[in-house]
């Protein structure tokens, strides 16, 4: 039997396995195993490995114990258990064996806001993903990214304790792979988070950190499958922005790294003057006779790092506006699959179609009944893995992304940006099967990020 079989065996079997102390008069570093453990593990008293849980890597010894007979208690000795001293008694999923080396409980850190971090117990989504990261033997931790100290290696995080579910707050080796979904978004790659200090190996879900909506047009233009999808796409000049209004009834400006629609400006060119159109509950118009004074406005008032879009006229349901965010999440085989959508309704006149400017929400889980008839999960499913597949190229290694779609009038889908941070809110109301999912593979992706670390 190979050591993968006999882990899958012992997974199928025994579940993961919990930690505890056993005191003994020793100077040795040792892992207690009964004579189940020793054979199913294959491990031999008096043999040297290394043990690592999560973040640490400890040399032990391995020696026997006859107190307990459970498969799934570990018992170490003093001295090791005090190097673990983030460790509160979670659940470690077995990622590792050899004869040598026992890895157990890969470690993810998932980087919150500073608004969610001073409101942790209101965040249900998190908790919701600490549960499930403590079904599944994984050490989770919350944390915000730029407190870290990159030259100790160490960050104060929360985690769930497992005795009570109650969130205590730890300074903690920074974990094994993050999953990056509070931190401010912006041109800042992974790469200069990962040279500093002792950060070197750390593993995340996306290795692009934000998606800008220029960068995501460049990348997805060089292949023939995606470009179709792509409104015409350009950085804001006065002459390109003529230019897209020469062509179309209505081009938008959008903040290359803007998220909820907060930066968004719709404008369209009348007899002789220009309007400028934002907003979704409500919504602020303004008039320009003169193209150098709105290029000033858009520049004063939403910043230098703006692009143009294409105007799409957007199909409707019941008469008001919608757009889509498709979920796309990479499962531990690396495969993509689609695990939900989300419908954006708008109000009739609105510029945008984000739940925090007044629109509706409305989720569907695959292969649940579509709102317009014009949809099926076979377009949305073939538009969304051409789409990720050609990210990663340009990209690098993904885990989840968010595609913000529409459908226009003619029954064509077009993808107006990528998000690489997708929004919790949207699945409040999908049901627990659908949550475990969504919250669920970016926990079971990360294992498997940690364990191929050890097969490749």
């Amino acid at each position: 039997m190979t050591r993968d079989n006999q882990l899958m065996k012992i997974h199928q079997r025994y579940g993961l396995f919990t930690l505890g102390v056993l005191n003994q008069e020793s100077y040795k570093t040792l892992l207690f195993l009964n004579n189940i453990q020793l054979k199913n593990l294959k491990f031999t008293p008096g043999e040297n490995l290394i043990l690592r849980v999560g973040m640490t890597e400890l040399q032990v010894e391995v020696a026997t114990q006859y107190i307990n007979p459970s498969m799934n208690m570990l018992y170490l000795s003093s001295n090791v258990l005090k190097d673990l001293y983030y460790y509160q008694g979670e659940p470690l999923k077995a990622i590792f064996i050899s004869k040598n080396k026992f890895v157990l409980g890969p470690s993810l850190g998932l980087t919150i806001s500073h608004y969610t971090w001073k409101n942790i117990d209101k965040s249900h989504a998190v908790k919701k993903r600490a549960l499930l990261a403590l079904e599944k033997g994984i050490l989770f931790y919350c944390f915000i990214l730029n407190r870290v100290n990159w030259e100790t290696n160490l960050v104060k995080a929360y985690c769930l304790d497992p005795t009570n579910n109650e969130w205590v707050k730890k300074r903690i080796p920074l974990p094994q792979v993050i999953h990056d979904r509070g931190s401010y978004p912006g041109p800042e790659t992974v790469e200069s988070f990962n040279h500093k200090g002792k950060a070197h190996n750390i593993q995340w879900i996306n290795t692009t950190r934000t998606f800008g909506k220029w960068e995501t047009f460049q990348a997805l233009s060089l292949f023939r499958k995606t470009s179709q999808y792509l409104p015409e796409t350009a950085l804001l000049t006065s002459s390109k922005l003529m230019s897209f209004l020469e062509k179309y009834k209505h081009c938008f400006i959008k903040n290359n790294y803007g998220r909820g629609g907060r930066q968004v400006v719709r404008i369209e060119k009348g007899e002789g003057f220009y309007i400028c159109k934002t907003g979704g509950s409500e919504v602020k118009s303004w008039e320009f006779t003169d193209m150098q004074k709105l290029h000033s406005f858009l520049h004063i008032n939403y910043g230098a790092n703006l692009v143009l879009q294409q105007g799409i006229f957007l199909a409707k349901i019941h008469h008001c506006p919608f757009d889509m965010r498709i979920l796309v999440q990479k499962k531990p085989d690396r495969r993509w699959v689609v695990s939900g959508l989300n419908f954006r309704i708008a109000k009739p006149e609105a510029i945008v179609t984000n739940f925090s400017a007044g629109a509706r929400d409305l989720f569907v889980s695959p292969g649940e009944e579509l709102f317009h008839a014009a949809l099926s999960w076979d377009m949305l499913e073939s538009f969304s893995l051409k789409t990720v597949y050609a990210m990663e190229k340009s990209f690098g290694s993904l885990g989840e992304v968010g595609l913000d779609v529409a459908l226009d009038r003619d029954g064509k889908l077009w993808l107006l940006e990528a998000n690489s941070r997708p929004s919790s809110i949207a699945y409040r109301e999908a049901s627990p099967e659908a949550c475990e999912q969504i919250y669920g593979l970016p926990l079971e992706y990360a294992s498997s990020l940690v364990k191929g670390n050890y097969y490749n």
